[in-house]
């Protein structure tokens, strides 16, 4: 497939993704391959005929398409993810206050969508999974002095690590693996020159 999404600089755009049904139905998509709604609907609360208009918002926004050549007959509508996932950046919305809080608002659910994997995991994750599973897997948190340039730079390292990896080719035993961070800066002394109020 040659088509990809790309980085997401309309707010109507972002709307219409930072939905918590049309997220969990890319998702269901991208990890579980191409699917008609019924069976979508397992996997996403929510009646067929709401989930179906769903999905024609995410084919008109670019997140998927219709897979015609996976249809047996004329009444199932199968749908397939276009990859690339679901990427935008704050600088791109900062001109409109509608626009940040736009993008704001999506970023609590895609938040909230982190969340609910971790708190799924903890839930039965390692029982369902076994040991194997629940060792390998990782938690870690830590505090750095970072300057933003080094804030910038360790993002762009932590990119190349994770796309390095995202290429190395199938075999057998590879599952599906959550992986998600967040990198900002926290209460503490004002930085030199800015003059933003401080969280207390």
């Amino acid at each position: 497939m040659s088509k990809k999404t790309g980085r997401i600089t309309d707010p109507m755009v972002l709307k219409i993704i930072a939905h918590p049904a049309r997220l969990r139905l890319y998702e269901v998509l991208v990890a579980g391959g191409p699917a008609t709604a019924a069976q979508l609907a397992k996997h996403v609360p929510g009646a067929p005929g709401s989930l179906s208009y769903h999905l024609r918002q995410l084919a008109a926004h670019g997140f998927i398409e219709e897979a015609p050549d996976l249809c047996k007959d004329g009444r199932e509508r199968w749908w397939r993810a276009i990859p690339g996932g679901v990427r935008w950046s704050p600088e791109d919305f900062e001109d409109s206050p509608g626009a940040q809080e736009v993008a704001a608002s999506a970023q609590r659910v895609l938040i909230g969508r982190h969340v609910d994997r971790l708190q799924e995991w903890l839930a039965d994750g390692p029982q369902r999974w076994g040991p194997t599973w629940a060792s390998a897997a990782q938690s870690t948190d830590s505090v750095l002095r970072l300057t933003p340039e080094e804030l910038r730079e360790l993002g762009e390292e932590l990119d190349a690590v994770i796309a390095r990896w995202a290429k190395r080719p199938d075999s057998p035993g590879r599952e599906q693996v959550f992986l998600f961070l967040h990198a900002f800066p926290i209460a503490g002394p004002a930085p030199a020159g800015d003059t933003a109020a401080q969280p207390q």
